[in-house]
Parts: C-alpha cells; structure tokens; sequence
C-alpha cells in the first residue's frame, strides 16, 4: 500500500547561488523527502515527502539549521 505524499513550495530569501541550492538539497534529501528542487532565481524550494518519515516543521528547521530560513 502506498503512502500519501505531499508536495509543498517554500520561499527562502537566502538562497542565492549554486552552492546554496546543493546544500539546501542535500539538507532535504539526508532527512528522506522523496523530491527536492531549489532555485536562486525564485528562491523557492519544491518539496515531495512523506509526512509519515519526515514534518514540515522538521524540514522548516532542518532548513533554518542550514541557514535559509523559510520565509512567510
């Protein structure tokens, strides 16, 4: 039986170069979301996960501990 997935768009004004969008996928993956995509252009992080494995209040913080907070 398959999980619920969800999928969520968050804004981080911090991320400005290709160095800040490895280390903010990287973040994410090491807590196990299933899909993550950055842009310094858009400052906008596209996430797939699980919230069985992983909160959205621990992606915020994990995101926070990496230094580019979620903005709104």
């Amino acid at each position: 039986m398959a999980t619920a997935t969800e999928h969520i768009t968050l804004t981080a004004p911090d991320i400005s170069c290709g160095h800040c969008v490895m280390t903010v996928q990287n973040t994410l993956r090491d807590l196990g979301v299933e899909d993550v995509s950055a842009s310094a252009e858009t400052k906008r992080i596209d996430v797939t996960f699980d919230p069985a494995r992983v909160s959205l209040d621990r992606i915020e913080a994990a995101l926070d501990d990496a230094g580019y907070p979620v903005q709104g």
